[in-house]
């Protein structure tokens, strides 16, 4: 009969052939047989974290950063339920993910054992696929447990990527104390190499054609204001073409902030699109066609100025989940986005002469504005800071944008033509948490520097994962807008009801991170004007080691500073 440990000897085995070779271990008793086949597998790469949470999410940064997913190892009871934020993320933005949880054994399960929970299924809809290990018994079969293990591997990484859970149910003892084999080879490398399926390759993606392309190419080409939309969630390399398209038929692209054509200087991208929609005249003019490339944007105002219109709305996406917020969507395709270009580039369509080069002019007059109202400030403040931070970031590094006020400040102030590095953000769920374990886990996958410009909360949030942020190769900086709680609810209509908005939506907290930095060894600086931060900043990117820059800021100061720019934009145009 297969022990416990020549059973996990074979689910490690057959991932390492599919060179998934990093293990993220939180230490447990009921993983003993797993975590003892990943410490002594040649090929395993190995970390070991305290916090399944911080755990689970440096995961969703690895993959981010290397397509390829990494494996999570815990013991039972809540340490799986902690996993579950990370899993929702993973699976929303299709990032995959293996999960391998250590389980009691059928009979201790429902009878008020310790550290005996329901484990099977208990990520509900959000993995690609779940499967329940049981116990070896002596009819187990090795490999069987090996096709199981490639089935794990392949439903995280087809044409819809996500999380895979394997919950691995053992009995005590853990760890065999004699020398005993199982009659099958499974530890040896050669006898998995055999076994193991090859990895399936990705389903192709749908190709454009018959009644859906005509259909398409019919309102494109009787369109007077077309439109192009670039969500998150694109390779690199589809950029060029929808660059050419929008050449071709003369559209404009309105990029979201995690996408690199955020931050490129060409005259038919509108960076500042977001800002552009504060004006009453562009509001009143409507595109009749778009076509929106890719995963969801960030932009509100974006979603409001479609919401409602009589749009011809083509949605085109490499993976096949639905992104239609506003329910509007005409016809949606899973397709190669370099393709669908190709197919729409030939298209014979005469746009309205003034729709693009509207555009044009509030994004030139922006783009000029911008610098203006900020540069000149001394004082910090988030706008200044990010768009600071956009001209400063080496392209060498990459950029993590935390939710709520960090990325929109980014989206609406970055600079543009400066920064060509990687953009990222945890918008699946747009959740607040693991962010400090997410620019790790990149880190890691991309053995490249970080920059994260995250809010305090965020930062407090995540506090566990320090210990990860001190153990990275490459530094990591993490700049921190420190508002003393939550400064995105200033901009909300409950702040205007007083008796209840600080203690329950603004939260302060009076805490200072300096000590925070101190308990982890992380270098810390508090710079308090723009000229300091600036120099803080480019001083970190010359060093090796990770540092908290903490940036204090007034929420209420923040709220009248954005009107009075958007005011001073709207007069000036």
């Amino acid at each position: 009969m297969l022990t416990n440990l020549e059973v996990a000897q074979i689910i490690i085995g057959g991932l390492t052939q599919k060179q998934v070779t990093q293990f993220i271990i939180s230490p447990g008793s009921r993983s003993t047989p797993l975590t003892v086949a990943i410490a002594r597998h040649p090929a395993a790469n190995s970390i070991v974290h305290f916090d399944e949470r911080g755990a689970a999410f440096f995961a969703v940064g690895y993959a981010r950063a290397t397509g390829i997913p990494a494996v999570l190892v815990c013991t039972s009871g809540t340490a799986v339920a902690n996993y579950f934020p990370a899993v929702i993320e993973a699976s929303m933005d299709n990032i995959p993910m293996i999960i391998l949880s250590a389980d009691r054994p059928p009979e201790l399960i429902g009878v008020g054992a310790n550290q005996a929970i329901f484990q099977e299924n208990i990520y509900g809809v959000y993995p690609r696929l779940a499967v329940n290990l049981s116990p070896p018994e002596p009819e187990t079969k090795a490999v069987a447990i090996l096709r199981q293990v490639d089935d794990l591997f392949d439903a995280s990484v087809d044409d819809h990527p996500g999380p895979t859970h394997m919950n691995c149910q053992f009995r005590e003892p853990l760890l065999s104390e004699g020398n005993e084999k199982s009659e099958e080879p499974t530890f040896d490398a050669a006898w998995v190499g055999q076994n193991s399926r090859k990895p399936s390759k990705p389903a192709r993606s749908h190709v454009l054609h018959g009644e859906k392309l005509q259909r398409v190419v019919q309102n494109l080409e009787k369109s007077k204001r077309g439109l192009i939309i670039v969500g998150r969630s694109l390779h690199d390399d589809s950029s060029t073409s929808i660059i050419e398209l929008s050449e071709a038929l003369n559209l404009p692209i309105f990029p979201d902030v995690q996408s690199k054509i955020r931050f490129a200087d060409h005259h038919n991208i509108i960076n500042h699109f977001d800002l552009a929609l504060l004006s009453d005249d562009l509001l009143k003019i409507k595109p009749d066609f778009v076509v929106h490339f890719g995963g969801a944007f960030t932009s509100k105002r974006l979603l409001n100025y479609l919401e409602g219109s009589n749009i011809f709305y083509f949605s085109v996406k490499e993976t096949p989940e639905r992104i239609d917020p506003n329910n509007q969507v005409s016809c949606e395709l899973q397709a190669n986005v370099k393709a669908v270009c190709q197919e729409l580039k030939t298209c014979e369509i005469i746009q309205n002469e003034q729709w693009l080069a509207s555009w044009q002019r509030w994004d030139r007059h922006i783009g000029n504005s911008i610098p203006k109202l900020l540069d000149g400030e001394a004082s910090l403040s988030e706008p200044a800071v990010s768009h600071q931070l956009s001209k400063l970031l080496p392209s060498s590094h990459a950029l993590l944008l935390a939710n709520s006020l960090s990325i929109r400040e980014m989206e609406m102030f970055a600079s543009t033509g400066h920064f060509t590095g990687n953009i990222f953000a945890n918008r699946g769920s747009s959740g607040i948490d693991g962010l400090l374990a997410t620019a790790a886990g990149y880190e890691s996958g991309s053995k490249s520097p970080v920059t994260t410009l995250i809010g305090d909360l965020a930062f407090l949030h995540d506090l566990n994962s320090l210990q990860l942020i001190k153990a990275t190769k490459k530094p990591i900086i993490i700049v921190v807008i420190n508002n003393d709680g939550g400064g995105i609810f200033s901009f909300l209509s409950i702040s205007q009801e007083s008796d209840v908005f600080e203690p329950f939506f603004g939260t302060p907290h009076g805490l200072t991170l300096e000590h925070a930095a101190s308990m982890f060894d992380i270098s810390y600086v508090k710079p308090t004007d723009m000229d300091e931060f600036t120099s803080v900043y480019i001083e970190a990117t010359k060093q090796k080691e990770s540092i908290i820059i903490e940036l204090n800021t007034d929420r209420k100061e923040n709220h009248q500073f954005h009107k009075r720019i958007f005011k001073n934009l709207r007069d000036s145009s």
